[in-house]
């Protein structure tokens, strides 16, 4: 069955509001789309074009999306409200981490510890998300109001029409070019820092030696054995990108392989078995770093736990989404 043009319409709606929303604001959008078709088929224009006309004069679904969902912002207007998400997100996403990065390796070139330089940077990168987050939404509420100063000018100057709907009846790639490479790149990237810490770490001996930071003992097996994994993961990727659609097996094969590398990975973090114990020797505090159940330990487990969770989650939605999209089976 292929959807129309208002139901592709309420669909690019219904899907930015939360869950508990959306069959309220699909029936009631619903019948002011189809009560707006009828007046103007009344006054004589086709259904086709009537149909067009309505959405038009609603305006991209994203904004209206916005208007339902979060009808209480006053700083921020509806309108102006995804781009300010999608900005404040991007820029976090670029400018923290570039920061973070400089700053530990300005602490490490004056002198500090390995460890001190990845944790004193912390400090100034929450305060410079603060600083950054104020500054976006500073602009944000400028350009909100000279958008509601000068509606005519936004219309004019960023029209737009039905014909940017998506193809609700057309199944969009579960894996794409650029996903397929970023998989590839970033497992090759993995596998050339372990190989690189071999013989450029940033920790040293008293003598100048370097110390790698992964434990040298992985490499018998472990290290292999992630290997394959992320070999097998990018294997699934391309095939999952040949067959233009996500089927069940290779969601299923992609979960598995995840899995596969988030449960031994936090077995060998729980036993203090992913750092070189040549790390804690004579460190004082680092001392810790080789006890089993250590603070590293908790951290890691828990990260990848998170991440378990969220690999099954996204799974099961791509799961129960392919079998109810109009395109399955």
């Amino acid at each position: 069955m292929t959807a129309t043009l208002t139901d592709r319409y309420i669909a690019a709606t219904v899907q930015r509001v939360p869950d508990r929303q959306r069959a309220e604001i699909e029936r009631e959008l619903r019948a002011a789309i189809a009560d707006d078709v009828e007046s103007r088929i009344e006054r004589g224009e086709g259904p086709a074009d009537a149909e067009y006309a309505a959405l038009a004069e609603l305006g991209d679904p994203e904004r209206l999306a916005a208007r339902y969902a979060r009808q209480d912002v006053a700083l921020i207007g509806p309108d102006s409200y995804p781009g300010y998400i999608h900005a404040l997100r991007g820029a976090c996403w670029t400018v923290l981490p570039f920061a973070y990065v400089v700053l530990a390796i300005v602490f490490r070139a004056h002198g500090a510890s390995t460890w001190v330089a990845l944790l004193r940077p912390l400090g100034s990168i929450v305060t410079a998300a603060m600083y950054l987050v104020v500054l976006v939404t500073v602009l944000f509420v400028i350009a909100d109001r000279v958008r509601r100063a000068h509606p005519e000018a936004v219309r004019a100057a960023a029209p737009w029409t039905p014909d940017q709907l998506p193809v609700a009846e057309q199944p969009s790639p579960a894996v794409t070019v650029r996903d397929l490479i970023r998989d590839i790149v970033r497992a090759v990237a993995l596998i050339a820092a372990l190989f690189a810490q071999r013989v450029i770490s940033p920790v040293t001996t008293p003598t100048g030696g370097h110390v790698p930071i992964i434990n040298p003992a992985l490499w018998s097996f472990w290290i292999p054995y992630f290997g394959a994994v992320l070999a097998l993961a990018a294997l699934v990727s391309a095939v999952s990108l040949r067959l233009r659609r996500g089927r069940p097996v290779t969601v299923v094969a992609h979960a598995a392989l995840t899995l596969a590398g988030i449960a031994p990975l936090a077995w060998l973090f729980w036993r203090a078995s992913v750092l070189n114990p040549a790390l804690a020797a004579d460190r004082g505090a680092l001392a810790t770093l080789a006890t089993p159940g250590n603070w590293v330990a908790w951290l890691a487990v828990l990260t990848l736990a998170l991440a378990a969770i969220g690999t099954l989650t996204q799974a099961r939605f791509t799961l129960q989404r392919g079998t109810k999209a109009p395109w399955s089976g």
